[in-house]
This record gives C-alpha cells, sequence and structure tokens, in this order.
C-alpha cells in the first residue's frame, strides 16, 4: 500500500466561506446542546478579527490517497 499525501493550505479574505463550513455541524450540536448560533456569531467576529489584523484566514489540510494493489 502507498499513500499520497495532499497537503494544502486554504486562505480566505472574508470570514463568511468558514462560517459556512461551521453551519454543517448544526445536526451536531444540536444533539449536544451546544448554542450553536452565539457559537457562530463569536467565531465570525473572531475571523473577522484575524482577517483585520492579518489580512487572511488559513485553514491548513492534509487529505490522501491510498494506492492498494493486491
Amino acid at each position: 500500500m502507498e499513500t499520497i499525501e495532499l497537503p494544502g493550505t486554504i486562505s480566505v479574505r472574508d470570514p463568511e466561506p468558514v462560517i459556512a463550513h461551521m453551519g454543517s455541524y448544526r445536526a451536531w450540536a444540536d444533539q449536544y446542546g451546544v448554542p450553536f448560533e452565539a457559537t457562530i456569531d463569536r467565531a465570525r467576529l473572531t475571523v473577522a478579527d484575524h482577517i483585520a489584523r492579518h489580512g487572511d484566514f488559513q485553514v491548513t489540510s492534509l487529505a490522501g490517497i491510498l494506492v492498494c494493489r493486491r
């Protein structure tokens, strides 16, 4: 088996893509009583502040492909 790593960096200059991604966790948050709207509002402010200070907000990722042979 071989693993091909696919590292990446996502850079945004607006908080809305981050908030849209976080929105996909609503069902999970509801199951555990997380105050979802308050969390989203706080995240939006935090990311917007970071962008204002640094010019962008970056998220690193690491995906990969498994190459398997018999």
